[in-house]
């Protein structure tokens, strides 16, 4: 009794270091590291500020249930829970990644839940390991320290995965997880396709317990009750705001590929045949070693330096999980496993992108279950010196490379990726409110959310920026990046006019060049640089009257200065 005692001390205390452990690494810097505030996270951030202040999104539409942003219609849910974070802490990064860090944090908690509740661990210490492993995920790390949606979504996904497994034997979990899937459509976009698919293999695959006599009733009254908090969705798909992001499908691939085949074969055949290759081959990408364990995301804003999703030592507890599922492919567990396993990649698989480490994000769940299964079959063949000698030198070695590529390469290297400099930018324009600003838009992403944040500009005062758009909120697709507020405007430097007003124009180190600024008599007055040193902006004032004192044959511009 004393021993089983001590054990189970043991055990909690592990737990609890465990926690204690991924609370330090998600919030250690949460306001610094990224360095910079991108345009992804300032977008919910104003917009849950604004609504927090009266009600309305940036262009006045009173609680929307898909937030246009600039065009791109996202889930609602992850702006709406930034608000009491800004109630709490003010407008600023901190508030806007709170929320993200916490959906991460219990992410790893609904793990560790799902792999003790699958009652096949055959050794306590791989629910630890388990439970640790999930928490300093490259992957989940990286997208829970950001105030972007698709950590909730994968919450929320988490949950209705373990609810679904659990309503297998309990109806009250099943309408839990009926009901957080159905909520994970209104957290990230990938989750409104994937929810579904999950759902309905689900209750295909177990029909013969949901629409046996005694559960039909029940199991009718659950789907009712989901189908009725998809009623915003339901409208939502009868404008263009549901799908808004079609061209980041490779439909428009397929279709080129096979215009070109229409000669020789049918073009419908063609396109068939082209689309199942590209599907298969972005599919597998999910699968495939390489893409986990040892490459980064191509998209330098959405990966780590030197790491990819997962640490490269995983590969192997990962090839013993696909080999433990094998031979447990009889058990419910194990059968659900594989189905979510297999279903959890199919919407990114769908998009261009060859591996998009955020739209497949809920793919980290079960991979990690499977990782998991496969690290117990290897734990259980070990000694216990061997087991305490090889884990820890496993985790020293995953903690190590994750503080390095992470918290100091990512910190510094990647600081331009995450809109560096635009507080310092907004900080330039507080110092010199009877100045003009012009920010160039030529070859930056339109900053004006994040100066609109870093400046706390009035949400009121923004609202009457865009009073068309409110009329048609959710057809209305185009956007218009010509902003102009407070004592800013965000376009393009027009050379023709702009240097004849007395302003200050802003753009990156290759907006304006040095044989420009000296042709134009324009005045350096502040360079904000990232941490490498490299220039992200420069701020140039114009001098009119110096530009017009040499021209003989007075300009209509040069005229009315005087």
């Amino acid at each position: 009794m004393e021993i089983l005692y001590k054990k189970n001390f043991l055990y909690i205390a592990g737990l609890i270091l465990v926690f204690i452990l991924g609370i330090f690494v998600y919030f250690y810097k949460l306001d610094k590291i990224p360095s910079g505030f991108y345009i992804d996270e300032a977008l919910p951030g104003y917009n849950a500020y604004s609504i927090l202040k009266t009600g309305k999104d940036e262009y006045g539409k009173f609680f929307p249930i898909a937030f246009r942003f600039y065009g791109s219609y996202n889930p609602p849910l992850y702006t709406y829970l930034t608000i009491p974070s800004i109630a709490l802490f003010g407008l600023n990064i901190y508030a806007v990644r709170f929320p993200s860090v916490l959906f991460g944090l219990l992410s790893a908690l609904v793990f560790y839940l799902m792999l003790k509740k699958s009652e096949l661990v055959k050794n306590k210490l791989t629910l630890l390991l388990g439970f640790l492993l999930f928490l300093i995920s490259p992957w989940n790390l990286l997208y829970s320290r950001v105030g972007y949606e698709v950590s909730l979504g994968l919450l929320l996904f988490s949950i209705g995965v373990l609810g679904m497994r659990l309503g297998l034997t309990k109806r009250s979990w099943f309408i839990i997880g009926l009901l957080a899937s159905s909520l994970s459509t209104y957290a990230a976009y990938t989750e409104r396709f994937l929810a579904p698919l999950v759902i309905a293999a689900y209750l295909l695959i177990y029909r013969r317990i949901f629409f046996d006599k005694s559960r039909r009733g029940h199991t009718v009254s659950a789907l009712v009750l989901t189908l009725f908090t998809q009623i915003p969705n339901l409208y939502l798909m009868t404008t263009p705001a549901f799908f808004p992001k079609a061209e980041e499908s490779f439909i428009s691939l397929v279709i080129a590929q096979s215009v070109n085949f229409n000669k020789m074969i049918p073009f419908w055949t063609a396109f068939l045949v082209n689309f199942i290759k590209e599907f298969i081959s972005h599919y597998l990408a999910y699968f495939s070693p390489r893409s986990l364990f040892f490459l980064p995301d191509p998209d330098l804003q959405r990966s780590i330096p030197e790491l990819s999703v997962l640490y490269f030592w995983m590969v192997i507890p990962y090839f013993y999980g696909i080999y433990w599922l094998y031979k447990n492919r009889s058990r419910k567990y194990a059968k659900f496993l594989t189905v979510i396993l297999l279903l959890a990649p199919i919407p990114a698989s769908l998009t261009k992108d060859p591996f998009s480490t955020h739209r497949a994000l809920p793919l980290l769940f079960p991979m990690m279950l499977v990782i998991a299964h496969g690290l117990d079959d290897l734990v259980d063949k070990l000694s216990r010196v061997m087991r305490i000698c090889i884990i820890t030198s496993l985790i020293l070695v995953s903690l190590l490379s994750l503080w390095r590529s992470y918290f100091v390469l990512l910190a510094n290297e990647r600081a331009v990726y995450w809109g560096y400099g635009v507080e310092s930018l907004a900080t330039e324009i507080k110092k010199n409110p009877e100045k003009y600003f012009v920010i160039d838009q030529s070859r930056i992403k339109p900053p004006y959310i994040q100066l609109a944040f870093f400046l706390k500009y009035s949400p009121q005062e923004f609202q009457k920026l865009r009073p068309d758009v409110v009329k048609n909120y959710y057809s209305n697709l185009q956007f218009d990046n010509h902003y102009t507020f407070a004592n800013i405007e965000t376009r393009s430097i027009n050379w023709e006019t702009d240097i004849y007003k007395e302003q200050i124009l802003v753009g990156d180190s290759l907006s304006i060049s040095g044989n420009q600024a000296k042709e134009h008599f324009l005045t350096n007055i502040f360079e904000i640089k990232d941490p490498l040193g490299y220039t992200v902006f420069v701020g140039y004032e114009t001098n009119p009257r110096e530009k017009c004192r040499p021209i003989k044959l007075k300009d209509y511009r040069c005229n009315i200065l005087n």
